[in-house]
């Protein structure tokens, strides 16, 4: 059983394929993989064949991830995404950081109104306020607190791939 699920394992056919690709009935096949039985010559050319041919390829993907060393283009390119990914962390926290300013200073120039609605003198002063009011609640609108959000989750992200990213820079 061992035998057969290793074999299984590392040719990635179903013991009915094999024997198919193998010319032997599936009964033979099926002993042969769990040690009970032996192949016929030619069956057991062709799964030696196989075998090598799996060897070579992962020989070759050896090869692959030596192509990812210092200097190559997997590498290349992935310092270049970093670079783009720290360029968008720098204006996403930008973008943050202006959207909160705005967002609070409105909040404050809203409160300021309402607790100065009623207090002034002269029916312009109280105009402005409404003008104040209008212009505050427009701002608040537009740099809410969902946008902040979102601009935080963008920015988790990318603080995310950039961690990945340099894990694969350091061969990680």
């Amino acid at each position: 059983m061992e035998k057969e699920k290793k074999i299984g394992e590392v040719l990635g056919i179903q013991q009915e394929e094999m024997a198919v690709l193998l010319i032997v009935p599936l009964s033979q096949w099926a002993m042969y993989a769990t040690g009970q039985r032996g192949l016929p010559k030619e069956a057991h050319q062709k799964l030696a064949e196989m075998l090598a041919f799996l060897q070579q390829q992962d020989e070759d993907d050896d090869t692959i991830t030596a192509a990812k060393g210092p200097g190559s283009k997997a590498m290349k390119f992935c310092e270049d995404e970093l670079m783009r990914n720290q360029k968008k962390q720098n204006t996403i926290a930008t973008q943050l950081e202006k959207c909160k300013a705005k967002y609070t200073s409105a909040r404050n120039g809203l409160k300021l109104a309402g607790f100065l609605t009623g207090k002034m003198q002269e029916k312009w002063q109280e105009e402005q306020l409404l003008i104040i009011k209008n212009r505050t609640e427009t701002a608040i609108e537009k740099n809410n607190l969902e946008l902040q959000a979102e601009y935080e989750c963008k920015l988790r992200l990318l603080k995310e791939q950039e961690v990945s990213l340099k894990r694969e820079l350091s061969g990680n």
